[in-house]
């Protein structure tokens, strides 16, 4: 059973004639570019909200080439926005794949909280980091079920 936030998103994608289907699909190629320009456009403006300036290289945008430069005023309200638009975007892109949320977001959790394991650590720029033992999510798994 889906979240009630997935159910209000997806009340939401309906209303604006967007596809949401009953099982899991590969979308198209406009729904997919759809899903991908919002998701970094939401990301891009809790960025800034942060107060973090993002520079990026020419070509491909790789996480690894951007340069995070704290040169904005934060903006708290903006951030907050920005993280529920996030969801927001992110729970539509399950939707536009017909992949249920709730057994997903539990598995991934659960397989998050596996990570604070023997030999896990802080990385240096705060990551942390799993321990060798860990084991991933059942993405696969938790698709098959549905």
């Amino acid at each position: 059973m889906p979240t009630v936030h997935y159910q209000r998103v997806r009340s939401f994608m309906e209303k604006a004639g967007q596809e949401t289907p009953s099982e899991v699909v590969v979308p198209d190629e406009h729904t997919r570019l759809l899903r991908a320009r919002l998701i970094l456009e939401e990301a891009i403006e809790t960025v800034n909200a942060l107060g973090i300036a993002v520079k990026v290289p020419e070509g491909e945008l790789e996480i690894d080439t951007c340069m995070f430069k704290p040169e904005r005023a934060i903006d708290l309200e903006g951030v907050a926005d920005g993280c529920a638009d996030i969801s927001v975007v992110t729970v539509g892109t399950l939707i536009a794949f017909g992949i249920d949320d709730e057994h997903l977001l539990r598995e991934v959790d659960e397989a998050n909280l596996r990570k604070f394991g023997p030999g896990s650590y802080v990385r240096e720029d705060g990551k942390w980091m799993k321990p060798t033992d860990w084991t991933p999510p059942d993405i696969a798994g938790v698709l098959g079920t549905q």
